[in-house]
């Protein structure tokens, strides 16, 4: 039957394209269901011989039969549209620099120079390339020279000659007897006159490669040339020929170490070509899928590479470069040819494929191969859609560059400039967060290292970096550090706006700014990572955006204390309390004079502008010699209070967090300012994994029951369940939560309570590293049972052994269910959900189902009222694709349900 289904998509192919191509049509045709139909052209669309046009419904053509038609190689499988897959069906034939990935990105520059020397009057100048062995020269030298033709600096029928001066590395006078030409008899074998390559190449480009293998006497025979346009040829030191001429020269060498100076001076333009490596990960890839498409093109075969030969050919250094690379794809391929016999239409390449010693470089750089990520085969169409179409990052800092030159104009304030910068920066981190690939395999997102910069950032000033917020930060610097040349190119012709902006928000957002630089510094020797100036200036805006309910340099309090660290702590210890920003320290080493502290307070002072009240909190001693030290040059008003202490300093910074007067302030800390003692008795509570499920109390059960099974034996650690709707009602007020120290809550659906981390059930089942539990279990295990624990993890969270733990119903026949009926869901509200929340919502929905079976009745929803009015069109998609689900088991999936599914699918999509 499938066969059917390919021959009338065939068919309907030729048809121009006909829009008929989908489930629905050939269900009619052939009398069957919709259901059978799309799981049919989904496998064929699986197995490369479909394109998917993502419209409703979904419609297929066959691959095959449109590269027949059309005479090309399609070079993506996935359109949104027939006008689109359309517009791709005309060729148009890239012109000579626009062949060279990164022309228009890490190369520009580099183009930009080889189109400027070949073009400047009146006839060109001599141009040096200089870089690594394989990274394109003499393509580029070839490119320039076609570039040349299409713009009419050379004519048509001039030619493009090489000549490779290593062949004559130990017979110079045969190298020179080639340029210049020879007279007939001018040397033993010179049976015949040779005009020379120079006379040959006349009017055209003549290609000295590897150009250091020229012995001095050689490169002087180039000078007068060079000048002059006149040389002698071999044998006939009488006569002055002629001959015009554009010289590329290629080194491989320093050409300062291998040149003569001489020489050097006559070539104006001497250009480094960057190795393969510096050119980013995103043009490697490009290469790569250009690479394979080449080969899959000579063997008429579909490609499909392991996901660990993807990984393998990405982070290995070449030190060959671009042809180390070929060289590598190419034997690959023949590996993977010879045992491929049998299989007309595909080739599959292999890890095993791959030459010996690239292997044994990842395994060595990466320690151990992914097994799982190995068991995985793509086509080399999907290693299309990893390739970024536009540097967004680029574009980023172009737009914040704009913006600051608008302000620097005064045609906008600086709020309005503000408001630009976070719409920028929103519609790249949106690029982000719902770019599923990118936002979910970042892998400094992952370190823990990246966790606890941010979590130092939390304890040191109160400000809450969220999961999201770590996210779209940790992808952002991976952006940079991958595009790390166009990056530094970019930066070379913006310098001037970089400086001024960084000083600029140096001073307007100080505390934003510092903030932002210690994040970085943090990240530079942890990370081995350098930000530069562009993006410290990033982060700072960043961090005003992920913070701009508050003014951080409004109000602000800055505590000076005697000892090595006593203002830093109690700094630190009142902005967490605080959970806000609040307080700068200044630290009095015993051995500093007040003088230099007053110093120091000044300088601080200089730096934050735009504030409108400062409150010093000082200890003893120091009150009256600050004060007649403060140098002020501002309309703002100064407190200076004394005897400070971290009660004073909770006082304080809740006035100034609440934007109270500064009279109140002091006067409200000055009254309450009364020593006071209270007995707390020692009382140690116990520790506790929380389970709250939104599916219900007995779904948070069964849950909890799985988890202790996990725990080492002996644990001192509790397991107990939590009613959701409680939880989300109450929050922590609750005399459960002073009973009991709560490490983490694990569910369905996150409460969002910002003190407790939240751990959803479908990273327990998804995540193989379980990194997270070494941070949140270190102080109640040892290393030794949390490894324990993440291996019973493993074992017990599988997807089948929670749906046969936690549903009474036969699991693989629910999730088969369920997973048509979210795919169904998905379609209905054009959507593409993550794995981590389908999975997620897999557990969710069978819970669902089997509560619905038994009886159960569901936890009231919140306002469900308010839901129903908003959200209607979602309720219908939901019972429609879930409408044999629930004639199947024959139950009724309620309002307050479906609302439960909405706050599940939210949180990825809408």
């Amino acid at each position: 039957m499938k066969d059917k289904v390919n021959d009338i998509v065939i068919n309907l192919t030729r048809d121009n394209l006909n829009e008929n191509a989908n489930s629905i049509y050939i269900s009619n045709k052939l009398k069957l269901s919709r259901n059978l139909i799309s799981q049919y052209l989904n496998e064929l669309y699986a197995s490369c011989k479909f394109v998917k046009i993502n419209t409703r419904p979904v419609i297929f053509y066959d691959i095959a039969t449109i590269e027949n038609q059309y005479n090309l190689k399609l070079t993506q499988r996935e359109f949104k549209s027939v006008e689109e897959l359309k517009k791709s069906l005309i060729v148009k034939n890239p012109k000579d620099f626009e062949k060279l990935i990164g022309y228009n990105e890490s190369l520009r520059t580099i183009v930009n120079q080889c189109k400027a020397t070949i073009s400047y009057p009146p006839d060109g100048l001599p141009l040096l390339l200089h870089g690594p062995t394989g990274t394109g020269k003499s393509f580029m030298a070839q490119l320039t020279y076609e570039y040349a033709v299409n713009n009419d600096l050379i004519e048509k029928d001039k030619k493009f000659l090489i000549v490779n001066c290593s062949e004559y590395a130990n017979n110079p006078e045969l190298l020179t007897a080639n340029l210049f030409g020879h007279k007939k008899g001018a040397f033993t074998g010179a049976d015949r006159d040779n005009p020379g390559l120079i006379k040959l190449a006349e009017d055209g480009v003549l290609f000295m490669d590897e150009v250091h293998c020229l012995n001095a006497k050689c490169q002087e025979k180039l000078f007068l040339f060079m000048d002059k346009g006149i040389y002698h040829m071999v044998g006939d030191n009488k006569n002055w020929y002629k001959s015009k001429v554009h010289l590329i020269f290629a080194t491989t060498e320093n050409p300062e170490e291998v040149l003569l100076k001489t020489l050097l001076r006559r070539i104006p333009m001497i250009i480094k070509i960057p190795s393969l490596e510096d050119r980013g990960s995103d043009e490697k890839l490009q290469l790569i899928y250009n690479m394979f498409l080449k080969e899959e093109n000579k063997i008429k075969k579909s490609i499909f590479i392991s996901s660990l030969v993807y990984d393998v050919l990405l982070k290995t250094n070449f030190v060959g470069n671009i042809g180390a690379l070929e060289n590598c794809i190419q034997a690959s391929c023949v590996n993977a040819f010879f045992k491929s016999q049998q299989d007309k239409n595909k080739l599959e390449i292999h890890a095993y494929d791959l030459p010996e010693n690239l292997l044994e470089g990842y395994e060595k750089a990466n320690r151990k191969l992914n097994v799982s990520s190995a068991n995985k085969i793509i086509s080399i169409y999907e290693l299309k859609s990893f390739i970024k179409t536009k540097r967004e990052i680029l574009d980023l800092n172009d737009k914040i560059i704009d913006n600051f030159e608008t302000l620097k104009d005064k045609k906008i304030a600086f709020d309005e400039f503000l408001e630009n910068s976070f719409a920028n920066l929103n519609k790249y981190y949106d690029s982000i967060v719902f770019n599923e690939k990118k936002a979910s395999t970042s892998e400094l997102y992952s370190s823990t290292i990246m966790q606890s910069i941010f979590e130092i950032v939390y304890y040191k000033y109160g400000i809450k970096f969220y999961n999201n917020d770590i996210i779209i930060i940790s992808n952002y610097l991976e952006d940079y550090t991958k595009n790390s040349y166009e990056f530094n190119d970019w930066n070379k012709h913006n310098l001037k706006n970089v400086n001024e902006l960084y000083e600029y928000l140096e001073k307007h957002m100080h505390r934003e700014f510092c903030i932002s630089n210690e994040i970085l510094q943090n990240i530079h020797i942890n990370m081995d990572i350098k930000p530069d100036l562009m993006v410290s200036i990033i982060f700072t805006l960043t961090i005003k955006m992920l913070n701009n309910q508050y003014d951080l340099n409004k109000n602000i309090g800055v505590i000076i204390a005697h000892g090595y660290s006593t203002a830093s702590s109690m700094a630190n210890a009142a902005n967490k309390l605080l959970n806000q920003y609040i307080f700068d320290s200044i630290d009095m080493p015993l051995d500093v004079t007040t003088g230099t502290i007053i110093n120091k307070l000044n300088n601080y002072l200089n730096k934050v502008e735009g504030y409108e009240q400062v409150v010093l909190l000082v200890d003893m001693g120091s009150l009256e010699e600050i004060y007649k030290g403060i140098q002020f040059n501002t309309n703002s008003n100064i407190a200076i209070m004394n005897n400070v202490n971290t009660k004073l300093a909770l006082e304080v910074g809740e006035g100034i967090k609440n934007n109270l007067p500064l009279e109140e302030i002091l006067e409200t800390a000055k009254r309450n300012n009364e020593y006071k003692y209270q007995i707390i008795k020692n009382r140690l509570k116990e520790k506790v994994i929380l389970c709250s499920c939104a599916s219900g109390i007995g779904t948070a059960e069964k849950l909890r029951s799985i988890i202790e099974k996990s725990l080492p034996k002996d644990t001192p650690i509790k397991v107990l369940t939590y009613n959701y709707n409680t939880l989300i009602e109450k929050r922590l007020n609750d005399d459960f939560f002073e009973k009991y120290n709560i490490i983490c809550i694990v569910g369905t659906l996150n409460p969002y309570i910002d003190e407790i981390k939240f751990i959803p059930i479908e990273d327990l089942i998804l995540d193989e590293t379980l990194d997270y539990l070494n941070l949140y279990f270190e102080d109640f295990l040892s290393k030794e049972e949390i490894n324990i624990f993440k291996q019973n993890i493993l074992i017990n969270f599988s997807l089948s052994n929670i749906m046969n733990n936690l549903t009474i119903l036969n699991p693989a026949r629910l999730l088969e269910q369920v997973a048509d009926a979210l795919d169904k869901l998905q379609e209905l509200l054009n959507i593409k959900l993550n794995n981590t929340t389908c999975v997620g919502l897999y557990v969710h929905i069978c819970c669902l189902i089997e509560r619905l079976i038994t009886k159960q009745t569901v936890e009231s929803y919140a306002d469900i009222d308010k839901f129903i009015s908003e959200h209607l069109a979602f309720i219908k998609s939901v019972k429609n694709a879930f409408n044999r689900v629930e004639k199947y088991y024959r139950v009724n999936i309620t309002t307050e349900e479906i609302a439960y599914m909405y706050d599940y699918i939210k949180n990825d999509k809408f």
